[in-house]
């Protein structure tokens, strides 16, 4: 069907069915609209995921810089021995890991130096069922372990202060 449009010009209408034409420069047709843009994908895991692995090479860069300090550190033991009896036979924690037993004249004092983890022990035995036999034993001037038994064997022992870091 023909009609008038606002001027000079008759326009003729498209059938109900047929949908709107498009005309140059159009980038849809009448009537219909350009779809959604896609909503913008965030980008917080990214960051977490970022921060997440910072925290962890941290942490393990910290372990590894406490080892290598710690190991290189060193700890003075001070064994030392008392009794009633004027000798004993004692044994000792040394350094690379071994023991050593001596009999010694009472009192007796020995030094010795340790890593950073390290586990030690002194043990006394008295010359005579009837002496009474103390065992002390220091790190780095501070008492650590200590005991006093009379006929039997005296033991003493301990770790390093930062022994229980690396157990």
């Amino acid at each position: 069907m023909n009609y008038p449009q606002g001027g000079h010009v008759w326009h003729q209408t498209p059938p109900p069915n047929m949908p709107p034409q498009v005309y140059p420069g159009q980038p849809y047709a009448p009537g219909y609209y350009a779809p959604p843009p896609p909503p913008k994908k965030s980008r917080a895991w990214l960051w977490v995921l970022l921060a997440i692995l910072t925290v962890i090479v941290l942490a393990v860069g910290g372990y590894v810089v406490f080892v290598a300090v710690e190991s290189k550190r060193t700890w003075t033991v001070t064994y030392q021995v008392s009794g009633s009896g004027n000798s004993a036979a004692v044994r000792y924690s040394v350094r690379d890991g071994g023991t050593t037993t001596e009999n010694v004249h009472l009192p007796w004092t020995k030094e010795a130096s340790f890593g950073a983890s390290t586990t030690f022990v002194l043990e006394v035995t008295p010359a005579a069922i009837s002496d009474s036999v103390a065992c002390e034993v220091r790190v780095n001037g501070q008492l650590v372990d200590n005991a006093t038994i009379t006929g039997a064997p005296a033991v003493c022992n301990g770790l390093t202060p930062a022994a229980n870091r690396f157990l």
